[in-house]
């Protein structure tokens, strides 16, 4: 007995890996993609760090690593605000980092064979 198994691909597959290429690949991790998907969901108003390792399950390391990153790249801007006596940074995505959030999410949709509100994030 043979087990066939039938392998999704999308039909514009090559049109999707040409895309790729103009990606930013230093992006392309799963932690970095969920800090961009919360804070584009927060707007303006952002979140700390601490609010950030919370939501997303992340570790100290991981989540200050990324964090850092993602600004650098120009994607997230960082300020420190006081809340309750104590030093804050807190994190909000930029209008750049919006756009390659966007340009990240339509080619992962267009991978994935998802549209508009059917993708999940």
């Amino acid at each position: 007995m043979y087990l066939k198994l039938k392998v999704n691909m999308p039909d514009n597959l090559i049109s999707v890996v040409e895309e790729s290429e103009g990606l930013n690949s230093s992006l392309i991790s799963k932690i970095r993609l969920e800090i961009l998907w919360a804070l584009s969901e927060l707007g303006e108003d952002g979140a700390t760090a601490r609010q950030l390792k919370a939501g997303l399950n992340l570790s100290d390391g991981a989540t200050y690593t990324n964090l850092k990153k993602l600004a650098g790249m120009g994607y997230l801007r960082c300020e420190k605000v006081i809340f309750e006596g104590e030093e804050l940074e807190l994190y909000a995505i930029t209008p750049k980092g919006l756009t390659e959030w966007q340009r990240v999410r339509n080619w992962l949709c267009k991978l994935l064979e998802c549209e508009g509100d059917t993708c999940e994030r």
